[in-house]
């Protein structure tokens, strides 16, 4: 029974977070006239649901660890800089409002709820940076993979509901860094383009594209050899 209410946790953590950031995504596009081709949550083999309204597409995965929201690129790209701004942005704003929302929950006060939440989502990363330089932890304690969020999900040192708004917050925080896929690397590579030119924003995009790439699988790769260790610790 532990087993299985430890499980519908993770599940459930997984797919709220996740899926409230992609929801993000699609919200702003169709506001902004940008067709969905795909929404995705989870990933490996799914089920899929096609012709549904707004998302044309729905897959439903039950690996819950990951999701997209696949747009016209074309239209998007048609658009405004601030209506492509608002779109790549949309994923990690509304994790951020769905931690304001968990913790008031909890029993927070609304306006300090809003300014930790906005405050951590902007600070955290240079936060972590300056903890790590400091010698305060290490980079072992600091990064956690998809294993050692979901120990962190079931254990009963933390509210389960305060647990989900820090995670929320997490994720909206690692988008933020400049390198794509992640949202932040589109919002970075949107800027340059917009100040230098399309030409120099796309040959920066291809460097930063592959940067990214091989950083975000080693990082992956790293948390999720640290997620192992600890669990045989």
């Amino acid at each position: 029974m532990d087993f299985l209410i430890g499980l519908s946790k993770i599940v459930f953590g997984f797919t709220l977070i996740i899926g409230i950031h992609e929801l993000g995504h699609a919200i702003a596009s169709m506001l902004c006239g940008v067709k969905i081709r795909r929404f995705s949550i989870g990933m490996g083999p799914g089920w899929t649901i096609r012709n549904v309204p707004k998302f044309t597409e729905l897959k439903i995965s039950p690996i819950v660890i990951g999701g997209y929201v696949e747009l016209d690129e074309q239209a998007l790209a048609e658009k405004s800089f601030w209506k492509r701004f608002f779109v790549m942005i949309s994923g990690m704003l509304f994790n951020v409002l769905m931690a304001i929302t968990l913790l008031v929950v909890m029993g927070a006060n609304v306006f300090k709820a809003i300014y930790v939440s906005f405050y951590l989502w902007f600070a955290g990363i240079p936060m972590t940076i300056s903890i790590l330089a400091s010698g305060q932890a290490s980079l072992s304690e600091a990064v956690a993979g998809p294993i050692g969020i979901g120990q962190i999900m079931v254990s009963d040192a933390i509210p389960y509901i305060y647990t989900l708004a820090m995670i929320n917050l997490a994720l909206a925080m690692f988008n933020l860094i400049p390198l794509p896929p992640l949202d932040g690397g589109r919002i970075f590579i949107d800027i340059t383009s917009k100040i230098f030119g399309k030409n120099i924003g796309a040959f920066v995009g291809r460097i930063l594209m592959a940067a990214g790439i091989v950083l975000l699988i080693t990082l992956l790769l790293y948390a999720t050899g640290n997620d192992i260790s600890r669990l045989f610790k």
